[in-house]
Parts: structure tokens; sequence; C-alpha cells
């Protein structure tokens, strides 16, 4: 499936679309030792610069599809990475969290542009991927969250809840400073 005009304009739309350098290596890395025939989905408000940087890891025979939040249904078989961009409103998020995550393999991963930085993508987050046992929270770089799709113990899952309760400082002050910011302007 090749992108299509709406999921470029997707790119396009997101204002940020600027990785920090630890962004694009994470990416990269996790690109680079996809094993072809490996898949990679990205969807949600994708920044260009990790559409590119997703490319520039991968290997020859890595499918890298750049597909629309609700065409989950046009893309056939297992994803091995898959991508989220940034979903403004909470539905549009939850949505993006209920659909596409059953579909990465075991072992797999989730990259999710913008947690712990805004607060609907958060809540979303949080209580679709963060609180499922399908799920660990692996860390993130910035605004940039990882997760690898595993089969939690009761004991991993509140291990990983409080991994993920860590964050709510870096998010406190992300919110804070998009608050001032936008009260000087």
């Amino acid at each position: 499936m090749a992108p299509t005009a709406g999921a470029h304009a997707a790119c396009v739309r997101y204002g940020r679309d600027v990785l920090s350098p630890a962004q694009v290596q994470r990416l990269q890395a996790c690109a680079r030792v996809l094993d072809p025939p490996a898949r990679v989905v990205m969807t949600g408000n994708v920044a260009t610069s990790a559409v590119e940087a997703i490319r520039a890891g991968a290997r020859e025979g890595v499918e890298v599809l750049i597909v629309e939040p609700g065409a989950v249904a046009r893309v056939d078989g297992s994803i091995d990475v898959l991508f989220i961009g940034p979903a403004a409103p909470f539905s549009v998020a939850a949505e993006l969290f209920g659909r596409w995550p059953g579909r990465v393999t075991p072992g797999g991963l989730l990259f999710v542009h913008g947690a712990f930085a805004s607060p609907p993508l958060t809540a979303a987050l949080l209580r679709t991927i963060g609180s499922s046992r399908a799920w660990r929270y692996y860390g993130r770089d910035g605004e940039l969250a990882e997760y690898v799709r595993a089969d939690l113990t009761h004991g991993e899952r509140v291990l990983d809840g409080l991994a993920q309760l860590a964050q709510v400082g870096y998010f406190a002050r992300r919110v804070a400073r998009r608050r001032l910011g936008r009260q000087a302007a």
C-alpha cells in the first residue's frame, strides 16, 4: 500500500515537524534491526522527519506504510513497528490506540509521538495502552514514548504503571510551558 495524498497532508499539518537527534537515532536504530519482510506502519499526524528517520534506518525489503488513522482494514497482515503521531482530541487518540496496536506482533514496538506532552493524547494512551497487560513501557525520548508488545504478569503491570507514573513530572512541565507560552503571546 502506497502512502496516500491524505497521509502526506497529515504530515504537513503537523506543526512540530522536527524530531530531536535522540528521537531520530531511536527510530533509525529500531528500523535497522528489522529483518525483511518486516512492516512498519505510521499513522496519525506523522511528522515528515519521523518518516525520514524510519526510512533511513530500514533495510531493503522492510515495508514502510503511511496510512490514514481509519485505514486499518486496508492494511493486510501483522505489523512489526507501529508509529502513532499526535492526535488532538481524546476521542481520535483513543480510537487510534483501540484500532491499531492489536495488529502489532508479540515483541513488536509501538512508538507514540506526543506522549506525556498533550493532555488528550496522554489520557488516551494511559487509559488504553498504559493500563494494558499487552504492552510494556520501554521508555521515552522527550515526547516520543516506546512500548513493547508483551504479556505482562500482575507484578509486571504494577512496575510498568510506576514507570509511566514517573513521567508525570515531565508531563506537568510540558503542559505548564505550553500554557505560559500561550499567555505570553
